[in-house]
């Protein structure tokens, strides 16, 4: 692992654990065993640092989502890719937990986060049309409703996290099976 995976992994870490707010640049590199200087020398500061962490986390959703090559996809292929959803954002969930407030200090975070969203939802409808074209889903009724029915996961994705900490619940990976079976809820009605 260089010097540089290691910040990412230490400072993803402390920040899962602790939140953006209570962690420094000094934590960062007391966790990742580096001197402030050499976690400097690869960032210049904790927004920097998070938006790596945001490139590591679209780099996992673009591998993510993919289908296989050598056969239609299956309604296995399709619950795999929603808990597999899961289980990344809880590797992630700091960024979940402050989405707004990240995104507000920082404008290059929130212009690279609307393009994958934007992205996202592409790729969204993409995969929807797979899986209708593969006879696991029924098309939706119009492009207004494969528009909603994206919205709603990606609300769920997004959201799901903070939703359960709002309720004053002590939140942990078990908890991510709620939200897939939550998603799987909302796909119900489109499984053939």
């Amino acid at each position: 692992m260089t010097t540089k995976e290691r910040i990412l992994e230490a400072a993803r870490r402390l920040f899962n654990a602790e939140g953006t707010a209570a962690v420094s640049t000094n934590h960062v590199a007391a966790a990742a065993g580096i001197s402030p200087g050499n976690l400097y020398y690869h960032f210049r500061n904790k927004e920097e640092i998070i938006r790596a962490i945001f490139e590591q986390l679209s780099a996992t959703w673009d591998s993510l989502f993919t289908l296989p090559t050598d056969r239609p996809p299956t309604l296995d292929d399709l619950q795999r890719l929603v808990a597999n959803n899961f289980l990344v954002l809880w590797d992630y969930r700091f960024l979940y937990r402050e989405l707004i407030a990240l995104l507000r200090r920082d404008e290059v975070l929130q212009r690279r986060y609307q393009e994958v969203r934007q992205r996202g939802f592409t790729g969204f409808e993409e995969l929807f049309a797979a899986f209708v074209a593969a006879g696991v889903l029924r098309q939706p009724a119009s492009s207004t409703t494969m528009h909603q029915l994206a919205t709603l996961c990606w609300l769920i994705s997004e959201f799901w996290l903070p939703t359960l900490e709002v309720g004053g619940q002590v939140v942990d990976s078990p908890h991510m099976q709620e939200g897939v079976d939550l998603m799987m809820e909302v796909l119900r009605p489109y499984l053939l």
